[in-house]
């Protein structure tokens, strides 16, 4: 009894799933629904409903939701589940597909702002050292003669510093000329160190996230238009915002971007690199192709002279 409870339940799953995808063929100006298809699952709606089942009903049925599984193809039913709001008690629920757009949108956004913050936090601390550096009176003069822009980069290096050391500062009790000039070589060693582990790690990784995440929506975007969404795509996507963050790192390490009027090219390829990472993979790939092509097989190995 329960085997047959079970097996009824089954087929009016199966006839509700072929009600939808004719409904979804009817609102679809270039599909045709074929009157035999629709009277074969709305046939076995009335037999079921009526407990007049039979054998040849179920063939039916199974053939008529294979040809329309058929012709709705790539559409499946998975994925009009996922785009199609459903309704629930008379009221309009979100569908799955929303709430993963509304998850990346959110994140790509946040993405976004962090890299913003990070990429001025650096220039302006770029802008500051190279200030400095070009400036001769730092080593000819003590800084109580230094002019009131040198004093004043000098200071904002110390307020740039302190950021990135939660309010540490490198100043010391000391206020002679010996120990100023130790403090500012000191300032400027950190934020040296600072921005390079910015521009050949943080920043790249960003880049690369960011374009992961602009792939992935483009992607929504034209899975929702054409109903192919379907939520075990999920997995695909999250492995792909940590393979777009490897991408960015792995260009920021071979390119080493140079702060200045280059900048921004070796991190225009991390988000190319995060974007696409198809290619970057297949590059070096190619890579380690060719590597092993040119080094010498064993049997090569064994023959050559002592």
């Amino acid at each position: 009894m329960t085997s047959n409870i079970d097996a009824q339940d089954a087929l009016k799953v199966l006839i509700c799933e072929g009600i939808q995808m004719l409904e979804y063929v009817a609102r679809h100006g270039e599909l045709s629904i074929d009157p035999k298809i629709a009277a074969g699952v709305y046939r076995a709606k009335e037999r079921i409903e009526s407990k007049q089942w039979k054998v040849e009903d179920e063939i039916l049925l199974l053939q008529c939701y294979d040809q329309l599984a058929k012709q709705i193809y790539p559409v499946t039913l998975e994925s009009l589940k996922a785009v199609k709001p459903p309704i629930k008690r008379g009221k309009w629920i979100s569908p799955s597909a929303a709430k993963v757009i509304n998850w990346y949108r959110r994140y790509t956004v946040i993405t976004l702002l962090i890299l913003l913050v990070v990429q001025m936090y650096s220039l302006f601390g770029h802008t500051l050292t190279e200030a400095l550096y070009k400036e001769s009176e730092l080593t000819s003069k003590p800084m109580i003669e230094w002019s009131p822009e040198t004093k004043a980069n000098y200071r904002l290096l110390a307020h740039w510093n302190s950021v990135w050391l939660f309010g540490g500062q490198f100043a010391s009790d000391d206020e002679s000329a010996d120990s100023q000039m130790v403090n500012l070589s000191a300032q400027l060693i950190a934020a040296e160190s600072v921005l390079q582990m910015l521009q050949n790690y943080v920043l790249p990784l960003f880049y690369g996230l960011l374009g992961a995440f602009i792939f992935v929506l483009r992607s929504l975007l034209n899975q929702v238009r054409t109903l192919t969404y379907t939520s075990s795509r999920e997995v695909g996507y999250r492995l792909r915002l940590t393979l777009g963050c490897l991408a960015g790192m792995i260009t920021g390490w071979l390119m080493k971007p140079d702060m200045g009027e280059m900048a921004l090219s070796p991190m225009a390829v991390a988000f190319l690199s995060g974007y696409s990472i198809e290619v970057l993979f297949t590059l070096l790939d190619r890579l380690i192709d060719q590597v092993r092509q040119n080094q010498p097989s064993p049997v090569a190995k064994s023959r050559m002279p002592d």
